[in-house]
């Protein structure tokens, strides 16, 4: 892995000397998306304060919320609303990230909104180890308030990781969006992965011997679920199964089970269908 601080990139290099370019998520977009996050869980307790305020002005008809709260009168019901009350907080506060950041492969409200996404140092999506364990040390980054810990890391260190990224082996990048074929075909070749020479050719009617098999149609979906797994709309897994599908219907080697080979080989199969099977 290398970095690059005037671009803010963060780069991985796999072993098939392929190069994948992330662009860091700076303090300002995450403070943006923060931001957003943070209005939405404010109006969440806000309704939930709401509710606890009628619940509780049931359970102490009598004496009212107000004086049975400042008194500490409060009855047994009331007492089972307030746990559930800062059970809920809890839930509410810290299970808001861990939810949307697994459902939405890295992502919450406001990391969509600001165009970020949560992944592992490797690339991977993260995964629901990751996800947990970078959220429940967001309470440590808070310290001492207005996430003044979380800020002084980032500040200090290039990829702006807070200490939930270091913990959970995570990093936050800007979202990709409208990736075409042709700008990986140009990443491809600025990395010296892929060259439209007789030779390249040659090796890949060698190593795709029944490339006239891919229709039109296969290279679209082909084509359309690099664009998707950029940006995080398919797993890593359902790539690779493509990935595999495609290399018995072209006759070649299956990808090793990992998502960087899929990749490639995949990229591989599109640039060699525009050049040699189209």
């Amino acid at each position: 892995m290398t970095e690059n601080w005037l671009q803010e990139e963060y780069t991985i290099d796999t072993p098939e000397n392929v190069s994948f370019r992330y662009e860091i998520a700076g303090i300002g977009s995450r403070f943006l998306g923060g931001l957003i996050d943070s209005a939405i869980i404010g109006l969440a307790l806000l309704l939930l304060n709401i509710v606890l305020a009628v619940v509780l002005e049931i359970v102490n008809v009598d004496d009212g919320v107000v004086a049975a709260l400042g008194n500490g009168d409060v009855t047994w019901g009331g007492g089972i609303a307030l746990a559930i009350y800062t059970l809920l907080n809890f839930v509410l506060i810290w299970g808001y990230y861990v939810l949307f950041e697994l459902i939405w492969n890295g992502q919450t409200p406001g990391k969509r909104r600001a165009q970020l996404r949560v992944v592992r140092l490797n690339g991977n999506p993260a995964g629901f180890l990751d996800v947990v364990i970078r959220n429940l040390v967001r309470m440590v980054d808070f310290l001492p308030t207005a996430y003044g810990l979380g800020l002084t890391v980032m500040f200090f260190n290039r990829h702006a990781r807070r200490l939930g990224d270091y913990a959970a082996g995570t990093i936050v990048v800007k979202d990709r969006q409208g990736i075409a074929l042709e700008n990986l075909d140009d990443t491809r070749r600025s990395a010296q992965a892929i060259y439209v020479t007789p030779e390249v050719q040659a090796q890949w009617q060698q190593r795709f011997p029944a490339l006239r098999r891919l229709s039109a149609t296969d290279y679209d979906l082909l084509r359309a679920a690099l664009v998707r797994h950029d940006q995080g709309m398919i797993t890593s897994d359902m790539l690779h199964r493509l990935a595999a599908a495609l290399a018995h219907k072209l006759g070649a080697l299956r990808p090793d089970p990992n998502w960087q080979a899929s990749r490639i080989f995949l990229t591989d199969v599109a640039e060699a269908y525009r050049q040699l099977g189209s």
